[in-house]
């Protein structure tokens, strides 16, 4: 699987987004689409990601070009000054056109008029859409979508980074960053689903990338005009342009709600099947296709359920991407997606969720603490839960207050730990404490067993009736001082790391859970089901590109506060469209499974914390001031 561009699908993005920028009249406007090859790309051999990796380009500079009409235009087999209609006889995209292609020929363009200020649109004296090229149209309007959006939202950052309100800048608000987060994610959201739809070249594929798209694109111009303020509002602005033009966009060929009528009761896409080639290709490669016919013969063999951790990990299926050194296989993380993938599939029990504390261990542990820990671990002859949040210092953990400090050569541990996963039937606890100043560099982590004198262990009952909480009291503990994982001090680091494997839907098998429920939903017909699919469609293009990008070694963990927010809001309207087609709420899998959905924006970092991540490390926008300006 490589869901990344090429240097050559970058290289012509470039090209694209300088040849929109530089505008002109219809004569040189035309004539820059003809000389850069850019209206001949399909007869070069491009697919419909290259097409659609231009059509955002040039949404992105508001371009006059009609390059979506002419493209669409030449696809019906009409070159020259011609351009597609897209909605009955009307041609959107039609700057300089002399002729508008309908159902049944070519017409005369006649002067028309949308909302759209950035393009000139045209009519055809009379005529329909052509069925033919529908797909594709919608994909290249979902990209120009996200084009639009992203621009907008990319002028908007920039002002609330550099205006002033009360002494400081506007967006170091924490009102502003959110909605710039909220904004950012579903563009990323709407892009990937975008690659793979036009990857993928099916219709079902493509309404449903229309349908993310209209919604993100949308909602972020709204989103730019809002943080603007009053001069996102004049008429002169890009912002009210920008908006203008994705209400036009997202009108064409249907807005969401006729992409999701047209989608009810389809199920969740499926890979097809086949080797994965060079530039963007969901396919396995032959690494991940070996290994995953290896799962499913072992799959099959093994029906059996008991004792799940330990079965698979004598398969070989815990912590695949482990190196070998630590207990793992070496295999690339596309793996450890293909297992929770595979066993979601063959309605088997989840992977055990170690692999965050197995990755902490392995790369920050000694020799020793490896050879001792990991094995069992990954094995399952040892249970682990991580202690992090603290009555005062839930998603807060540079406010940790659990102390560890140093007597008679041993650390003595003092705190308590709470809402710790699986205390109450671990071994161990990956203990994140203080050994030091106030603040993120005073945390380290220790390795603590917990059957050491001194700990109390008391399970919390959540409100879906299970006990897989607890909270945990230290109170002088003693600890190994070889029980130290990494150095002193180095506690937010590892703490970091973990959470961001944590944080991977990928990681944690909830990809293949939720498809699972989406394709029992789809029957049901709702609308909210099918938009819950869309999404989860989205959410897994996103995860595809976290995957890449981690296995060349260019992921940045900041991004995965990125998939933690999609993951929350999937994982939230699914349960939520599917506790509704239940019926009556009672005890029960649907609403045990939709409360749980609700937990999910405040395990692993709270979706506040999230989006402060996305807004300030991925979106460059200030921090926030130690003490608030008054008023």
């Amino acid at each position: 699987m490589r869901a990344a561009l090429s240097d050559e699908q970058r290289a012509l993005r470039a090209m694209a987004r300088a040849v929109a920028a530089e505008g002109g009249d219809a004569e040189k406007v035309w004539r820059r689409l003809e000389e850069t090859g850019l209206l001949d790309l399909r007869a070069d051999g491009a697919g419909t990601l290259e097409l659609a990796l231009c059509a955002e380009a040039f949404a992105a500079e508001l371009s006059t070009a009609p390059f979506i009409g002419a493209t669409l235009a030449r696809e019906l087999g009409v070159g020259g000054r011609a351009v597609a209609a897209l909605d009955g006889d009307l041609a959107p995209d039609a700057f300089g056109a002399e002729l508008v292609v309908v159902d049944g020929g070519a017409l005369p363009a006649l002067p028309a008029t949308t909302a759209d200020r950035s393009r000139v649109a045209a009519r055809a004296g009379s005529g329909g859409v052509d069925e033919r090229i529908t797909a594709l149209a919608l994909v290249l309007l979902a990209a120009d979508l996200v084009g639009v959006g992203t621009a907008a939202l990319d002028d908007a950052l920039e002002h609330v980074r550099h205006r002033h309100q009360f002494g400081v800048p506007v967006g170091s608000f924490q009102a502003v960053q959110h909605l710039a987060a909220d904004a950012h994610v579903g563009l990323v959201a709407a892009r990937n689903l975008v690659w793979a739809a036009a990857w993928r070249g099916d219709l079902t594929s493509a309404r449903r990338a229309k349908a993310v798209a209209s919604e993100a694109g949308r909602g972020a111009c709204e989103v730019a005009c809002q943080l603007l303020g009053g001069i996102g509002h004049t008429w002169e602005h890009r912002a009210s342009v920008r908006l203008r033009r994705a209400l036009v966009s997202r009108h064409l060929l249907g807005d969401e709600s006729a992409q999701y009528a047209a989608l009810a009761g389809t199920p969740p896409a499926r890979t097809p099947a086949g080797l994965a080639d060079d530039g963007y290709d969901l396919r396995d490669d032959a690494t991940e296709a070996a290994f995953r016919a290896e799962l499913g013969a072992w799959l099959e063999a093994h029906p059996d359920h008991a004792d799940w951790h330990r079965s698979l990990a004598a398969g070989g299926w815990v912590g695949v991407s482990m190196p070998l050194d630590a207990g793992g296989r070496g295999l690339p993380v596309t793996c450890e997606a293909i297992v929770s993938e595979e066993l979601g599939a063959a309605d088997a029990p989840p992977p055990p969720a170690v692999g965050h504390l197995a990755h902490a261990l392995a790369t920050f542990g000694t020799p020793e603490q490896r050879a001792r820990q990991l094995g069992d671990l990954l094995s399952g002859t040892t249970k682990w839960c991580q202690g992090f949040s603290e009555p005062e210092a839930g998603s807060d953990l540079a406010s940790v207050r659990t102390k560890a400090e140093q007597r008679d050569g041993r650390w003595v541990v003092n705190g308590r730990k709470i809402w710790t996963s699986d205390a109450a039937v671990s071994d161990w606890c990956l203990l994140l404490c203080r050994t030091g100043e106030a603040g993120h560099r005073g945390l380290s982590v220790l390795l603590v067993p917990l059957d050491t004198p001194g700990i109390e262990v008391s399970p919390i009952v959540t409100a879906w009736g299970s006990e897989e909480f607890a909270e945990v009291t230290f109170d002088e503990v003693e600890v190994p001082v070889a029980n130290l994982l990494g150095n002193p001090g180095q506690g937010w680091e590892i703490a970091m790391a973990l959470l961001a494997v944590e944080r991977g839907p990928a990681d944690i098998g909830w990809i293949a859970r939720f498809r699972r429920t989406a394709t029992s939903l789809v029957t049901t017909g709702r609308p909210e089901a099918t938009r819950a699919v869309a999404w989860l469609e989205a959410l897994d293009a996103t995860v595809a590109a976290t995957l890449t990008a981690r296995v060349a070694g260019t992921h940045d963990p900041s991004a995965g506060s990125v998939d933690k927010l999609l993951m929350t809001f999937v994982d939230q309207q699914l349960h939520s469209a599917a506790l509704d087609a239940a019926g009556l709420p009672t005890d029960g899998e649907a609403l045990e499974r939709y409360l749980w959905s609700r937990a999910a924006g405040t395990f692993g970092g709270t979706s506040q914390v999230q989006r402060d991540i996305v807004a300030q490390r991925l979106l460059g926008l200030p921090r926030r001031a130690a003490k608030p300006p008054s008023a």
